[in-house]
């Protein structure tokens, strides 16, 4: 019963683990994003753009409210942008951010249970 237990534990853990993980890849390639947004419709504020896309993020909740947020803003601005790009765009980054955060990990180690990252007192 306890390697049942244990198993349970260890699977529940890497759950979280996961969607951590995905939640950082998510909100790095929205910054990529919002980056190379702000240069294709000529922003200045840069950092401004990026916390707007971190809020469009944290209320629309998807990828599709995002992305609605750009082509207005990108229609606002004058500047054509099209969904089908914008999409094939967010993939693309998906992978650099994947790859950014993979090479930090192997950088600082990976985050272990206990550790004070997650709130633990290793």
């Amino acid at each position: 019963m306890t390697a049942l237990t244990d198993r349970e534990k260890a699977l529940e853990e890497k759950y979280f683990l996961d969607f951590e993980m995905a939640f950082k890849v998510r909100s790095r390639r929205d910054r990529l994003l919002a980056q190379w947004v702000a240069g294709r419709i000529g922003l200045v504020d840069i950092e401004a753009y990026v916390a707007e896309i971190i809020n469009a993020r944290m209320t629309g909740g998807n990828d599709k409210g995002v992305l609605d947020k750009i082509l207005t803003d990108a229609q606002a601005a004058g500047t054509k942008l099209v969904e089908s790009e914008l999409q094939e765009k967010m993939q693309a980054l998906m992978l650099v951010a994947a790859g950014q955060l993979e090479a930090e990990n192997r950088r600082v180690g990976p985050l272990v249970s206990g550790s004070p990252e997650l709130g633990g007192n290793l």
